[in-house]
């Protein structure tokens, strides 16, 4: 038994059956979540960013023209109200708490020197990436964890397909000469 698309579960929400957007948060929740997480660093305002980007989704379906993906549709969606969300805060004055989220954690058998430098080199690298300015660090996130082709990427952004590769492409960039000015050892080193 195959599952139900995405595509065809935003159509019956459209078409007026709300129980089918549960089918659709508990498939990309979590992820939504870790993406605002990311961009927030706060884990209330990520959850009520979240929260808030379903409600729009509800609210929205009849918007949903199946020219790309629904999980591109959706990461527009939550690019937009997050970044709506920390223009607000900086209009307001208002400084976004940087909670400890962090919860990287090597899981893998290498000896205790070997996994100390790893830890340090990932805290740099996360470290890194949150000096990035937000634009750089929302293609990161969108390209290397959630999307797995620069067609999807563009989707999410709301771009070309050539501009996600030259965006990317620049923002990593960016998050080596901020992972070398840290200190961090390029890998290829």
């Amino acid at each position: 038994m195959q599952a139900v698309s995405d595509e065809q579960l935003i159509e019956w929400v459209a078409n007026g059956d709300a129980s089918c957007l549960g089918t659709l948060f508990e498939r990309y929740h979590t992820s939504v979540y870790q993406f605002c997480l990311r961009m927030t660093r706060n884990p209330g305002y990520a959850e009520d960013i979240t929260q808030e980007i379903f409600l729009r989704v509800l609210r929205k379906a009849r918007g949903f023209r199946n020219e790309g993906t629904f999980k591109g549709w959706l990461f527009n969606i939550a690019r937009n109200m997050t970044l709506d969300y920390l223009r607000k805060q900086k209009r307001q004055g208002a400084t976004v708490p940087m909670d400890e989220y962090t919860e990287s954690q090597l899981v893998d058998h290498l000896s205790a020197e070997q996994a100390a430098s790893g830890s340090e080199q990932i805290g740099t690298l996360e470290k890194a990436l949150a000096s990035l300015p937000l634009h750089y660090q929302e293609v990161i996130w969108l390209g290397r964890f959630e999307f797995s082709s620069f067609k999807h990427l563009a989707q999410a952004l709301g771009c070309k397909t050539g501009t996600a590769r030259v965006r990317m492409h620049r923002a990593m960039q960016q998050l080596n000469a901020a992972f070398t000015d840290l200190g961090g050892v390029p890998h290829d080193a």
